[in-house]
């Protein structure tokens, strides 16, 4: 049987892989499914404004609930009693609390106004240097009451890229 401090210092460890690994596999972006109908509507970039979005990601009560439980795991594994499953619960439940807590949740984006052939659209996207007054631009409506914004360059629509302002040239 394993010390109590080797014990600790064991499930303090794998509860720090596990918090970065579930904080890391947070971060992918989505992808489309095939055969997928979508529609659109035109318009041209009138007005561009900077704001700060909310990106509501991390869930601070999730991650406090998935840490427990993996805490608790690890800790029933290593000490293999109720002691050291409650310990790794508890040491869990805080650092993975804690980590979602101090996640910055929000980030750089951008308020567009849209001239559209029925009428004025506001669009509140993440920052891109794609965006530019008199663009012209394609909205693509999803089926999670999202839009995708695509920018016409060179004759193509491309989907705007997320940037951060100083990437961006004057």
């Amino acid at each position: 049987m394993l010390n109590h401090s080797l014990r600790l210092g064991l499930i303090s460890g794998l509860l720090v892989t596990t918090l970065a690994v579930t904080t890391l596999s947070g971060c992918t972006n989505p992808t489309s499914t095939a055969g997928k109908v979508s529609y659109f509507t035109e318009g041209v970039i009138t007005d561009l404004e900077y704001i700060t979005i909310d990106l509501e990601h991390y869930n601070t009560q999730k991650s406090a609930v998935v840490g427990g439980v993996a805490g608790a795991a690890a800790g029933q594994v290593i000490g293999g009693d109720t002691e050291g499953t409650l310990i790794g619960a508890g040491i869990g439940a805080l650092l993975a609390g804690a980590a979602a807590a101090m996640m910055d949740r929000t980030d750089e984006g951008i308020r567009l106004t849209i001239n559209t052939n029925q009428g004025l659209i506001l669009v509140d996207q993440p920052y891109s240097c794609t965006y530019q007054k008199g663009s012209k631009v394609r909205l693509i409506n999803q089926s999670d009451n999202t839009v995708q914004v695509q920018v016409l360059v060179n004759g193509s629509y491309r989907t705007a890229q997320k940037n951060k302002r100083d990437e961006c040239p004057l």
